[in-house]
């Protein structure tokens, strides 16, 4: 009697991958982060007295201010931000690919010059775009409202503390405004305030720009990951059904990432619990992509 025997399946990338993708980002995280310091100390350069003064007349940030921030994003994404995102896709998808070819004859070999790169590519540049620019006019916008509130009526001082917290999200911004506001009423010198705010405001400059490295960097990588092997099943390179699944990283990783890693091994077409394909599910998000070739 013959006894048939399902074969296993098999493992494609796993925690040991993932270590490539922390690697990674220690690796290149200051292929972005740089830049994008140099970016806010750019855009911050941008805040003149005279144009402070407009600020405080109208209450809004000037139409200069956003002209010019909003083409320096712009830059910045097409430039900076996709040269590393297609490198880290590169990086990736050859590697899933040398993954494939362990347990294939023939050779797959990654293209990043595939219309679906450049389609994600396009579609997260302008995504990135609007988050950045939003985010810095609601932070400036929020200051801004603040100091008039608090009845700082002199441009130069004004501009002195909006420059260092260009870049910053409306919260951090905010958590500034504190500072400043606690600095103030203990009696501390105008100079002396603008002194510590600056320095304040540059710690948090320095965590988010590695955030912001570190989140678009995984992002890339995972995207990477998931289009190599979408590529490979199309053309017919996988002995069997491709599927993905969701490695939580992190020593504690948030309740989203907990409940797509819950969901196992799903359709590479899928989309996880939280909406996402692939992580990451949130800015800093240190989860990775994994994946099987279930044997039918």
């Amino acid at each position: 009697m013959l006894i048939e025997t399902k074969a296993k399946d098999i493992i494609l990338t796993d925690r040991k991958f993932s270590l490539k993708l922390r690697r990674y980002l220690n690796d290149n995280e200051s292929s972005i982060s740089g830049p994008v310091k140099k970016l806010w100390k750019e855009s911050a350069e941008i805040v003149t007295v005279d144009e402070t003064r407009k600020a405080l007349e109208t209450g809004k940030i000037t139409k200069m201010w956003r002209d010019a921030w909003s083409k320096k994003i712009r830059e910045f994404v097409r430039t900076t931000i996709t040269t590393a995102w297609v490198k880290s896709i590169t990086e990736s998808g050859d590697a899933v690919a040398k993954k494939v070819n362990q347990i294939q004859v023939k050779q797959f070999d990654f293209d990043t010059t595939m219309t679906s790169v450049k389609a994600w590519v396009d579609s997260q540049g302008g995504k990135l775009i609007v988050d950045l620019t939003t985010a810095q006019m609601g932070s400036i916008q929020a200051l801004l409202q603040d100091q008039i509130a608090f009845q700082v009526t002199s441009p130069y001082v004004l501009a002195q503390r909006i420059r260092p917290i260009v870049g910053l999200t409306k919260r951090e911004a905010m958590a500034v405004a504190r500072t400043i506001a606690t600095l103030t009423e203990a009696g501390v010198p105008p100079a002396t305030i603008n002194s510590q705010a600056s320095t304040y405001a540059k710690f948090l400059h320095k965590n988010r720009a590695a955030r912001i490295a570190r989140t678009e960097l995984s992002n890339s990588f995972n995207f990477g990951h998931l289009d190599s092997l979408k590529h490979a099943a199309s053309d017919g390179w996988l002995p069997g059904v491709p599927e993905k699944n969701w490695i939580a990283g992190g020593a504690d990783p948030c309740e989203i990432c907990e409940e797509n890693a819950a969901a196992g091994f799903i359709a590479l077409d899928a989309t996880f619990p939280s909406g996402d394909e692939h992580p990451t599910a949130h800015p800093h998000c240190e989860c990775s992509l994994g994946s099987r070739i279930r044997r039918t």
